[in-house]
């Protein structure tokens, strides 16, 4: 939570060229300290290139945060938020509160509610919040600010990058190539065909976890009318959506856990055990970070059976590589991931299914709890949703050469690769739609390997460059780093030094090449 200061410079000019990706630069290198990619402000991945800079990283550093350029939003406060926060805080007379910005009324609500009170707000522009509180609050501001990242309802760069402009603070916007007419209808149209849905059941919203969280308060809402109070989450789930189950769950309601999702008969029979008290499952399809598959139509048809609502995010292989709809009521994924093959947009997508018993209450409640995407960002990923297909087949072919190659080298001692799994047939789009990822524990010394590797390191995956990270560091570095964490980690069977590998469209020879250097190097 910053407390803001006075700012008066203004930025400098923009480049005077529209930004395009060039797929020929080299992107199999290293990266220094904070530089991002794509070189765009928008982009939403900084290099951390040592294990050094990744713990500098999670313990605050000056000199790792000071350098990092851009990041993702939700943990990196963009630049351009901040300016904008410097402008508002002195024009609103809030110098030394602790502040935050959202984006639109629902979003407004949500963090009003669960923070209660001791916030207050100004609407600063159309639809815009700053959200404060006293800054001697430590916990409040805290929950603030754990309330905006776990919902994924901030400004985001281009929406900042516009208010800047308006006021003053900025010559111009960053040029870039974007679609041109109806993006909006465009992107949903495309999505809807990869679905397998009508255009009218995609809304798009202004972040994956936005997605997830308007799926979540619309299957609270459907339930909490039917009674139901009982939900589960199958596997591990991405940080901020199981911050989401824990956090927003009434005290009337409840929330278990089976991490082990290779077992269906027990599920089902855990499942059963709930009787007309299920409410909800949710699971990441495949997981992330093991990249685990099921029988997931039993598991759809056992849910179905016992009245909960079946939600699917299959983000980890994105809705052009598996056809996850008709075996879930709710389908929430993030854009930013397969979609924004640049890296470098901000985006998520909600689609209920139309043979869901529950559509029409579900699709309203959904609806009603949804925090559309800005435009600027959908005209971009109007540009980038076009290639996206032809990239995203090529992550998968090379993402399957290097499983098989690593595989079987001696430097590895565990692989994880959804292609791998005996189900992925039954939901692929078509045969070879596996993903871009691949996760792996090394034999070696897992630091200099990381530290070796010739790729982008950071958050999120999908991208047309590889990209590495060190999953659980970034992810939960409180459990990483503390003996409770690591024997919880031991419980469910996850790597505290776990790799996660996103293959990009790199020629897949040299792809190949950096990680067989870098695991020469570490045994």
């Amino acid at each position: 939570m910053p407390s803001v200061k006075k700012r008066t410079s203004r930025s400098s000019p923009n480049r005077n060229y529209a930004f395009q990706y060039v797929s020929k630069m080299n992107t199999l290198r290293h990266f220094p300290l904070g530089s991002r990619w794509p070189d765009s402000p928008h982009a939403v991945i900084s290099s951390l290139p040592t294990m050094q800079d990744v713990r500098g990283y999670e313990e605050h550093e000056p000199r790792v945060i000071e350098a990092m350029q851009s990041g993702y939003p939700r943990f990196v406060l963009h630049e351009y938020v901040r300016q904008l926060l410097d402008f508002y805080v002195e024009r609103e007379g809030l110098l030394g509160r602790s502040v935050v910005l959202v984006a639109g009324e629902r979003a407004l609500q949500d963090v009003r509610d669960f923070c209660g009170t001791g916030v207050d707000r100004v609407e600063v522009d159309a639809g815009v919040f700053l959200l404060h509180c006293d800054l001697e609050d430590v916990d409040l501001a805290e929950k603030l600010r754990k309330c905006v990242q776990h919902i994924g309802c901030s400004v985001y760069s281009r929406q900042a990058e516009d208010l800047l402009v308006k006021h003053a603070l900025k010559a111009g916007l960053f040029p870039e190539v974007v679609a041109e007419g109806n993006s909006l209808q465009a992107v949903r149209d495309m999505l809807a065909q990869q679905i397998g849905c009508g255009s009218s059941d995609v809304l798009l919203t202004s972040s994956g976890m936005s997605a997830f969280y308007a799926g979540f308060r619309g299957v609270q809402a459907l339930q909490r009318g039917r009674g139901r109070t009982a939900w589960v989450q199958l596997g591990w789930l991405y940080l901020d959506s199981g911050c989401v189950l824990k956090e927003f769950l009434g005290e009337e309601e409840t929330l278990d856990y089976s991490y082990d999702v290779s077992d269906v008969d027990a599920i089902i029979e855990q499942l059963r055990t709930y009787g007309d008290s299920l409410a909800a499952v949710v699971l990441e399809y495949p997981s992330n970070p093991l990249l685990q598959t099921c029988e997931v139509h039993r598991i759809a048809a056992a849910v179905r059976e016992f009245g909960g609502v079946l939600v699917i995010d299959p983000s980890i292989a994105s809705v052009f590589n598996v056809d996850v709809l008709p075996h879930t009521d709710l389908l929430v994924t993030s854009l930013t991931k397969y979609t924004a093959v640049e890296g470098d947009v901000m985006c998520g997508a909600i689609a209920v299914n139309p043979s869901s018993p529950y559509y029409s209450v579900l699709a309203t409640c959904v609806a009603d709890n949804h925090s559309p995407a800005y435009g600027r960002d959908i005209a971009r990923l109007g540009h980038e949703i076009k290639t996206a297909p032809k990239a995203v087949a090529q992550m998968s072919q090379n993402a399957s050469r290097l499983y098989a190659y690593l595989a079987q080298h001696p430097g590895v001692k565990k692989i994880y690769f959804a292609g791998s799994s005996k189900y992925l047939g039954a939901i692929a789009q078509e045969q070879g739609s596996v993903g871009a990822v691949i996760s792996v524990e090394l034999e070696g010394d897992m630091e200099i390997f990381y530290d070796a590797v010739k790729v982008m390191k950071g958050p999120s995956f999908g991208t047309r460059f590889t990209l590495l990270c060190p999953f659980m560091y970034l992810a939960h570095y409180d459990l990483v780093t503390t003996d409770v964490g690591r024997t919880f980690l031991a419980e469910v069977g996850i790597a505290p030094e776990l790799i996660r590998i996103s293959v990009g469209t790199e020629p897949y020879e040299a792809i190949e090449a950096v990680f067989a250097e870098a695991l020469d190097r570490s045994v």
